[in-house]
């Protein structure tokens, strides 16, 4: 019963993939032969499973389990749309019958053709990277899809690079974000890029801006906010830092200039931005009121304001995509503890 062609149509194809026309033209080949020998030596579960494995690599789509009861399916090298959507059709019914929830497909630009067809399915977009697309399928009508969003926060740094002199290194964007903001002197710095450390990358985006060379000390305060770049969230962390060099050599693309102001000319400025923004005091003057009264006070340093950084070991038995996990063997912890 498993290898009889459904329904009566003379092309129409059976749960295996073979028709009428096919079993009446292949029953004496040896591929037949082998194919019937194998199927009747197997209870009725194996050979549904064994049929369904053989259809997927004749049509060249199969799917493998994945995490959390999720499946992947994966796209052969070259697709004929023609037939791609009877094969999807076979490929995502064996993943229900198998209670998987979550399904991924990855589809390169060069397969784009294919995406109403899963859009069908119930694929929707759930990030893209480079040349492709991954698509997200979540089954379960009576469950919520507990599968997170992808990169909800844009992060950056600014850095607060303050000599001995209690004289902050600050800069004037060409094109500010804002008109409020546009001329007002504001803190060096930019986005961290994937997989670089906040110490490395305030340090780094200083030295683009600016030309001097710096030390992070402590990460002083970090900023939440929501309906950022791309309607991301953003998270901007200001770091103090100390400067190795001091002589400025402005990024002339980006920085229409560049000065070591006394901290409390920047603070009257920030004020003034922030009267510009219909607030009271803006995120860069609370941080510059408080590090001005830590360096009245004398504690102007890393390990007196601020949280420092510290090398820590990663957790062994490193799985991808795991939160918590890394595939470093070091992670770095900003913490005022010691």
């Amino acid at each position: 019963g498993a290898l009889t062609a459904q329904g009566s149509n003379r092309g129409r194809r059976g749960r295996c993939g073979f028709s009428a026309v096919d079993l009446a033209a292949g029953m004496h080949s040896a591929r037949f032969r082998l194919v019937a020998q194998q199927v009747f030596s197997r209870p009725p579960a194996l050979v549904t499973q064994r049929l369904r494995r053989r259809c997927q690599a004749a049509n060249g789509l199969s799917w493998s389990e994945a995490r959390f009861d999720g499946a992947t399916v994966t796209l052969p090298d070259a697709i004929e749309l023609t037939s791609f959507a009877a094969q999807l059709d076979d490929v995502m019914a064996s993943v229900r019958n198998a209670n998987r929830k979550g399904v991924w497909m990855r589809v390169p630009l060069s397969q784009g053709g294919v995406l109403p067809l899963a859009a069908a399915h119930g694929f929707r977009f759930h990030h893209a990277v480079g040349e492709s697309a991954m698509l997200l399928a979540w089954l379960p009508e009576d469950e919520p899809c507990p599968v997170p969003d992808f990169a909800t926060h844009v992060v950056g740094v600014g850095g607060m690079c303050i000599n001995e002199r209690h004289e902050v290194l600050v800069v004037q964007e060409r094109r500010a974000a804002t008109t409020t903001s546009q001329g007002s002197w504001k803190l060096p710095g930019g986005l961290v890029d994937l997989a670089e450390e906040l110490d490395v990358a305030v340090e780094r985006e200083v030295l683009e801006e600016t030309g001097v060379r710096s030390c992070f000390k402590s990460l002083l305060a970090l900023r939440h906010q929501h309906g950022a770049a791309f309607g991301r969230d953003d998270a901007y962390c200001v770091c103090l830092l100390s400067p190795l060099s001091a002589e400025i050599r402005a990024c002339e693309r980006e920085i229409a200039a560049a000065a070591w102001l006394p901290l409390p000319e920047y603070y009257e400025g920030t004020k003034a931005t922030s009267a510009r923004q219909g607030v009271e005091e803006n995120f860069n003057a609370f941080v510059a009121r408080n590090v001005i009264a830590a360096a009245e006070a004398g504690n102007l340093d890393g390990a007196a304001i601020g949280l420092a950084a510290r090398e820590m070991p990663a957790p062994k038995g490193y799985l991808p995509g795991v939160t918590g996990l890394t595939n470093r063997e070091t992670y770095r912890l900003y913490s005022g503890f010691h």
